[in-house]
């Protein structure tokens, strides 16, 4: 199922979905359902296979990365052990004090080619060390009013969708993207940035994945 929404058309920011169809996933535990209701005779018979074949219960660990904690400007790629942050060419992610606008005071992150340096525009990655969910992050500093980048989200079943980023051209304004609609997500990908210097990433907060 593919859905677009025109937001930059209505005044509104954000992230909003263009593909994919977070609901597939309950679809499919609704049709299995039906089918185990269909066949309960047979599942109460082989009642000892059915539990060797439950799902994990899974644990579920709250995280928020705001970069306040940083001591300076530094790389931040791998700073973080449950999550590394990659680009496709030389720049990297870098610590920003940008503290008359950040979310959360006094750091953000963006791409760039050296700490404390202009932004430069980059596919930006982020790869989980366990798959996520809830997940959700806030942008500033864009000097777009429309779409000024797409999200494309990596589930463990494999490409899941995707979400344009939005923005209102105030640079001051903190603009979420939520894909929450999405879980066991394994990697996220920023891409077709369109502002001039690229945007500022805080509070980027999730729940990870464990036994």
């Amino acid at each position: 199922m593919t859905r677009i929404l025109l937001a930059s058309f209505l005044g509104l920011s954000g992230c909003f979905l263009i593909t994919g169809d977070p609901k597939q996933g309950q679809d499919a535990e609704d049709t299995a359902q039906e089918a185990d209701d269909d066949t309960g005779e047979a599942n109460d018979d082989t009642g000892e296979a059915d539990d060797d074949t439950e799902a994990p219960a899974w644990t579920w660990t709250p995280v928020l990365i705001d970069f306040d904690e940083l001591s300076g400007e530094i790389d931040v790629s791998t700073v973080y052990p449950e999550v590394t942050f990659s680009t496709g060419d030389s720049t990297r992610l870098y610590s920003w004090d940008y503290a008359r606008y950040a979310r959360s005071e006094p750091f953000t992150a963006y791409t760039a080619n050296s700490p404390g340096g202009a932004g430069v525009k980059s596919d930006l990655t982020f790869t989980f060390t366990e798959p996520v969910r809830a997940l959700e992050f806030y942008t500033l500093g864009d000097q777009t009013n429309g779409r000024f980048a797409v999200v494309d989200v990596v589930t463990e079943s494999g490409p899941a969708g995707s979400v344009n980023l939005v923005g209102d051209g105030g640079s001051s304004t903190a603009e979420r993207c939520d894909l929450s609609a999405w879980e066991h997500i394994t990697s996220i990908t920023i891409r077709d940035m369109q502002d001039a210097y690229t945007v500022n990433l805080d509070d980027i907060s999730f729940e990870q994945r464990g036994l």
